[in-house]
């Protein structure tokens, strides 16, 4: 299914990390908007559950599918979301498990925590806000706002 990889994943196209106004202004170059940590994060989540991860899907859904367009990177005219999220610096993706409630998806983070500290990954939002998606996003640790051990978990 992989067309056009973004940061070397074997498991994502370019297009699931940004809009279709992102992608028809920049194309490949779109990448660039993107955290490498994010996509290795995604690629990580979706080797450990062995099931496909939709971030953004407006390029391959089907008619009936629910389409997804603001799930990764959001531009400044997106108007999804708060005006500093990490989605805006590239650095955030809310993920869908196929067979995978939001709670077993924590759940898996949890039980491979170091992997995906490894891999990046920083901060979570809180599940009781999200009942359809994870929200991972890899922005820089703060000291005295993140937990020394653990992700930050946040609330919308």
């Amino acid at each position: 299914m992989v067309k056009i990889p973004i940061h070397g994943s074997p498991h994502f196209d370019v297009r699931e990390f940004v809009d279709k106004a992102t992608w028809n202004a920049l194309g490949v170059a779109a990448a660039w908007l993107v955290d490498p940590a994010i996509v290795r994060v995604c690629d990580l989540l979706r080797e450990l559950s062995d099931a496909p991860v939709t971030v953004n899907n407006w390029h391959y859904a089907k008619r009936g599918q629910h389409i997804y367009r603001s799930s990764g990177f959001r531009s400044k005219f997106d108007s999804t979301g708060a005006a500093y999220s990490q989605h805006r610096c590239g650095r955030a993706a809310d993920v869908k498990v196929a067979g995978f409630s939001p709670y077993l998806v924590l759940q898996l983070i949890e039980r491979n925590a170091d992997d995906f500290a490894l891999a990046g990954l920083t901060t979570m939002e809180n599940i009781e806000f999200t009942k359809t998606w994870v929200h991972l996003d890899v922005r820089p640790k703060v000291e005295n706002l993140h937990p020394e051990n653990g992700f930050l978990i946040v609330n919308p």
